[in-house]
């Protein structure tokens, strides 16, 4: 297959709001746009978003300066997912290379973000990598 180039992730999130200022204050994204899907733009796919009449999404794009683009949707009815765990089928978590993980996590611990571990050297380098969860749970990897 030639020419496939990725285009963006969708996450659907409990707070469109709340997760764009996440994604823009720690990891650099912008948002480029917002819209509403209306009920009507739903229920005509009912096999694509198996949602009840009257189910409506507010959509974002946030986009990077490294490539990675983030299409956020907050339904109406949408409800917190369980906890991801690494044995289930699905996707699993986002990574970033970022330039220095020890000042991210200072800043990111102030803040009250919830990690799995402290910063974890890599092998014999400096380099350090780490997981931590989004305010939806969702989990994202970060190298440096």
């Amino acid at each position: 297959m030639a020419n496939i180039e990725f285009m963006h992730m969708g996450i659907t999130v409990s707070d469109l709001d709340k997760m764009t200022a996440f994604y823009e204050k720690y990891l650099g994204f912008k948002a480029q746009r917002s819209t509403r899907f209306d009920e009507g733009f739903i229920s005509d796919s009912p096999t694509l978003y198996r949602q009840p009449a009257g189910v409506y999404s507010d959509m974002r794009m946030l986009s990077s300066d490294f490539g990675v683009t983030l299409e956020l949707f907050q339904f109406s009815n949408t409800e917190k997912s369980p906890p991801f765990e690494w044995p289930m089928t699905g996707y699993h978590h986002l990574a970033f290379k970022v330039e220095s993980i020890p000042a991210l996590y200072e800043q990111m611990i102030a803040d009250g973000i919830e990690f799995f571990f402290p910063p974890k050297k890599r092998g014999a380098s400096d380099a350090h990598w780490i997981f931590f969860k989004d305010p939806d749970g969702n989990m994202i990897e970060l190298w440096d």
